[in-house]
């Protein structure tokens, strides 16, 4: 396992350095269009940092939907969606997949290739005629398609991990219930040029024979939040993800239940969005607190929010990396999070920068956590006047100088 020990100069991607062609780099993603979400805004963060560096960039996704990513991509970034001739390439024997005839063993197996060779020949051609350098994937079902695709065309792909490895590695109920789509992600990593992770407990979950492969590169804050300052902080509380059971809004509900009468000063606001809008909207009806726990939408500009609000709190029961929380630190709000969240308890400590709730307590106890910090301001303070420092090496310098020496590594330059 490597912690990229990031080169400075900015000179990887320097075009005139290692010839008059350019490097060529692929970023290749299953779904971008109109996504909100932490994963989706690294892709295009990295796009865009690596084309400042001089590189040549190229982003491929593959999707239904037509239109633009939701976060501003560089205009010298081309952008492809691979799915129009993808759809038009398909023909599909469905009727015999469904025939109960087949046992799943054969079954499972011929669905996902049905659906997924399509997006793998298409990739395969374009790694073949465009010849980039290297690719970088996002997310399980990016990884997959691109390092199969790369095989015999010898461009080399670094898949990257935005989550904790054990649950998209294993859940079965997390990026396809099909159990081949499973065994594939794990398999096809033996194709990989590097394995990225965002920390290193997460790389010691994968086998010895891939070890050695394994990169680690955090995350960063984003300087679009650090311009902001910290401002005249408002009685509020904020709330910022997707909204989907895996970032336990509904139980950041539940405890404002317990804590609005009390406290009818003070307000909740969410952004994000996802597909468990209806049932919060539903709950927060049928708990009568419309006026107080809001769902705020996506929103670009989060660092005025983090400026001005009093508390974070992050409920989530995994991260890959806690964007959300980090930055909230950076500008000097507490965090209340639960104890066991990977990707958070790696920089927020309990009674440090913020207050992290055992999980068991449930509702209760992430509501008793919250009123301590409501009533106490000294102690809110104190604990955000420590954010700063703990989130400090989460730097975007870091994190482009980190990939541009991963990339040359790559290629045999460094």
């Amino acid at each position: 396992m490597t912690a990229v020990a990031a080169s400075h100069g900015h000179d990887g991607g320097d075009p005139g350095r290692f010839g008059a062609t350019r490097t060529r780099v692929a970023m290749v993603i299953a779904n971008l269009v109109n996504r909100s979400g932490g994963a989706e805004r690294i892709f295009i963060e990295l796009a865009n940092m690596l084309v400042a560096r001089g590189y040549e960039v190229t982003c491929l996704h593959f999707e239904e939907e037509e239109g633009r990513p939701f976060y501003p991509l560089d205009r010298r970034v081309e952008l492809i969606n691979v799915f129009p001739r993808f759809k038009s390439e398909r023909r599909w024997p469905w009727n015999m997949l469904n025939s109960k005839r087949l046992p799943d063993r054969v079954r499972r197996p011929a669905e996902w290739h049905l659906k997924k060779d399509p997006v793998i020949h298409l990739l395969r051609d374009y790694f073949s005629h465009s010849r980039p350098d290297v690719a970088i994937s996002f997310l399980p079902p990016a990884n997959t398609v691109a390092l199969l695709a790369s095989v015999g065309t010898g461009v080399k792909v670094i898949p990257t991990n935005h989550n904790v490895p054990a649950r998209d590695y294993l859940d079965p109920g997390r990026w396809s219930t099909n159990p081949h789509d499973r065994t594939l992600r794990l398999k096809a990593l033996r194709h990989a040029a590097a394995i990225h992770v965002l920390f290193p407990d997460f790389g010691k979950w994968f086998p010895d024979a891939l070890q050695s492969k394994i990169v680690v590169i955090p995350n960063y804050v984003s300087g679009e939040v650090l311009r902001h300052q910290p401002g005249e902080r408002e009685k509020l509380i904020l709330g910022v993800g997707r909204l989907a059971p895996v970032k336990k809004f509904m139980t950041l509900l539940d405890a404002w239940a317990l804590l609005a009468p009390r406290h009818p000063d003070w307000r909740v606001v969410i952004y994000g969005d996802g597909p468990q809008r209806k049932a919060l909207e539903g709950r927060i009806a049928e708990l009568g607190l419309g006026d107080s726990f809001l769902l705020g939408g996506s929103r670009s500009d989060m660092g005025e929010a983090y400026a001005h609000a009093a508390i974070l709190c992050h409920p989530a029961e995994f991260e890959g990396f806690g964007l959300a929380p980090a930055e909230a630190l950076a500008l000097k709000m507490p965090v209340v999070a639960f104890a066991d969240c990977p990707g958070v308890n790696q920089f927020v400590a309990d009674g440090v920068n913020g207050l992290m709730v055992d999980r068991a307590g449930g509702a209760e106890a992430l509501a008793a956590a919250l009123e301590r910090l409501i009533v106490d301001g000294d102690l809110r303070r104190r604990l955000g006047d420590n954010g700063p420092a703990s989130v400090a090496a989460f730097t975007e310098e870091h994190f482009a100088d980190a990939w541009v020496e991963l990339i040359e590594r790559c290629l045999g330059r460094r």
